[in-house]
């Protein structure tokens, strides 16, 4: 079994989807189109309407919701594997200048929950490589030849018209 199989037997299928088409942030009228070619990943997006039913308290029904930042989440948690390496891509989008630390910094410390989780339950000792995006309205730029991914401590601003999963896995 491998560990896309395992992380999705961990997690509630509500929140997970394994075919996606595009990163969107509703809120925002933000999308770009996402390319997976093929490779297999679980994406986690917690920018759902919530049935009071199964939320009634919201989605961290343990936190206080009065505290700023408390609740704050990235938009995508998306969770391949290349050449037996585990990555975790952290997406925030966002279309003004506002900062997307926090929220990314939510993300890491859901992913490396998860990680913990799987390590505890089936015995392992994978560490991902975690890398953290921005897609920001204004770097979204029209067709034309894709840009390589350059980090600064696994950050990266994103600066395509599309986004190639392929692309992140190295």
């Amino acid at each position: 079994m491998n560990n896309l199989i395992k992380i999705s037997n961990i997690l509630d299928d509500y929140f997970k989807e394994d075919k996606i088409s595009r990163l969107q942030e509703i809120k925002e009228g933000m999308q770009v189109e996402f390319i997976s070619d093929n490779k297999k990943y679980l994406s986690f997006s917690f920018d759902k309407q919530l049935p009071n039913k199964d939320f009634p308290k919201g989605l961290f029904p343990f936190f206080n919701r009065g505290e700023a930042s408390v609740c704050a989440f990235c938009d995508y948690v998306i969770f391949s594997e290349e050449n037996n390496k585990l990555y975790v891509l952290l997406i925030e989008l966002k279309k003004g200048k506002h900062n997307v630390t926090k929220q990314l910094s939510a993300g890491k410390c859901f992913a490396e929950y998860i990680i913990s989780t799987l390590n505890r339950v089936y015995d392992l000792k994978i560490k991902p490589e975690v890398r953290q995006i921005s897609i920001r309205h204004r770097h979204i730029k029209p067709k034309q030849k894709q840009r390589e991914i350059e980090y600064i401590n696994n950050f990266h601003t994103f600066c395509n018209s599309k986004f190639w999963l392929r692309k992140y896995l190295k």
